[in-house]
């Protein structure tokens, strides 16, 4: 029976692409288990960055306190914006949110944000799992090796993740070219694989 990939699991493939003997646990001084788990969760972070189906939020709403009228983000909170023409510019600093237009972190009142969560490895759909395990893999096989001819997974396998990765997208957000401009997922495109993703 198949199961949801562990963070375990997807650091022993890491370190398997340039043929180390897999681990059972994570509480390690092992350098090389250190590092596999660094590049999974720096990874992860790029990849959920970008805003997805499975991590965003359309007008999550926000109360400002009632002391100081400030406005707390929470730590796993990545990024945050209003829809144009709310007549807000806003910005995380020093962990509240900040209005660029009107140079304040006082807030009145409720507001409703797009917000881009950051979620734990194990809580990521399995195609995110897959796409930022092989993409995290091929970055260790280049740091411990300083070539990727040693590497497992070619950059084919990593292009083929990540195509696989925007099915789900696609098949999760239910795009369609009769869906408002509101709704329409922003259209990412290729650049090489050794590139930053735009969209």
């Amino acid at each position: 029976m198949a199961t949801r990939t562990t963070k375990l699991q997807a650091v022993n493939q890491v370190i398997s692409n340039i043929g180390q003997a897999p681990v059972t646990n994570l509480n390690t001084t092992n350098p090389q288990v250190s590092l596999a788990e660094d590049l999974i969760d720096q990874v992860s972070i790029d990849v959920q960055s970008e805003g997805w189906v499975f991590n965003t939020e359309k007008d999550y709403p926000f109360t400002p306190d009632n002391t100081t009228n400030q406005i707390a983000i929470p730590s796993n909170i990545l990024q945050v914006d209003m829809p144009w023409g709310s007549g807000y510019n806003v910005v995380i600093r020093d962990g509240k949110l900040y209005d660029r237009l009107e140079h304040t972190y006082t807030w009145t009142k409720q507001v409703k944000l797009d917000v881009t969560w950051l979620f734990d490895f194990e809580e990521l759909p399995e195609a995110a799992k897959q796409y930022i395990t092989i993409r995290a893999a091929n970055l260790f096989a280049m740091r411990m090796t300083g070539s990727t001819e040693v590497a497992k997974y070619s950059e084919r396998e990593e292009v083929n993740a990540r195509a696989a990765l925007l099915e789900y997208e696609c098949n999760q957000g239910d795009y369609s070219v009769f869906s408002s401009g509101a709704d329409v997922s922003p259209v990412r495109t290729y650049r090489p694989i050794n590139t930053v993703w735009r969209y």
